[in-house]
């Protein structure tokens, strides 16, 4: 099925990717760089931790040591990510699914993150939906979850123009189909076929409240310059979330 495919596609580019994953992100570092100093501001110091789609490891090494955290775990669903991360830390890597991990049996954790579009990048509604079940079921009492997607209404990104038609026609003819989007990912002078999900902010806040999270702080992160704002208008969509 297209659903299957599409996960089976972003696998294969992300299996890919691997080697290069370091200099890839390198290239992305305001955004990156602003986003980690968010979860370190609003996340519990030495609390457990459990970082979904972790990809090579090396932002949860920074994060761990900050945090000084009693334990982290990671989940990894791209076989050469995991075997890449597990070179660079002691930490125990699951290779799963988002959707799938109440499958593993895991305890409860104080600091739960899912970031760089982790949840764009699960193929449906309703695997989403499970995900974020899932995370809420693991998150402890007084925890908190993190994350960012990408943002259909960013008009830094899409222009105000172009936004501002988006969100009139979300607003009266919303169709969740129209933030998927399919991109080709040239990686070593091979193309691979990519799949990312575009979130409107009523979406995603749609789908946290039906999985049972709460809301503490909502901002937007700008994907080129890293600057924080409030407007929901400015940038990438970031979560801290509570039960």
């Amino acid at each position: 099925t297209w659903m299957n495919l599409k996960k089976e596609e972003t696998l294969i580019a992300y299996d890919a990717i691997a080697e290069d994953y370091a200099k890839y992100s390198e290239g992305k570092f305001n955004y990156l760089d602003a986003i980690e100093k968010l979860v370190l501001k609003f996340s519990l110091k030495k609390g457990s931790i459990l970082d979904i789609g972790s990809g090579d490891g090396r932002r949860i090494i920074k994060i761990n040591k900050f945090l000084e955290s009693n334990k982290c775990i990671l989940v990894e669903p791209s076989k050469e990510m995991a075997k890449i991360s597990r070179k660079n830390h002691d930490f125990e890597v699951f290779e799963c699914f988002g959707e799938n991990i109440d499958e593993l049996n895991l305890p409860k954790f104080d600091n739960i993150y899912a970031l760089w579009n982790v949840l764009g990048h699960v193929n449906s509604y309703e695997n989403r939906i499970k995900m974020l079940k899932n995370i809420k079921d693991l998150l402890s009492p007084h925890g908190f979850f993190m994350m960012d997607v990408n943002n259909r209404h960013n008009s830094n990104a899409y222009g105000f123009s172009r936004v501002m038609i988006r969100r009139i026609i979300d607003m009266f003819f919303f169709n969740e189909a129209r933030g998927d989007a399919k991109y080709d990912w040239v990686i070593n002078n091979k193309t691979y076929k990519g799949f990312g999900h575009l979130f409107t902010p009523n979406e995603i806040e749609k789908l946290i409240e039906l999985a049972g999270l709460k809301i503490k702080k909502r901002l937007t992160v700008d994907y080129k310059t890293g600057k924080v704002s409030n407007s929901p208008l400015k940038g990438q969509l970031f979560y801290v979330l509570t039960i």
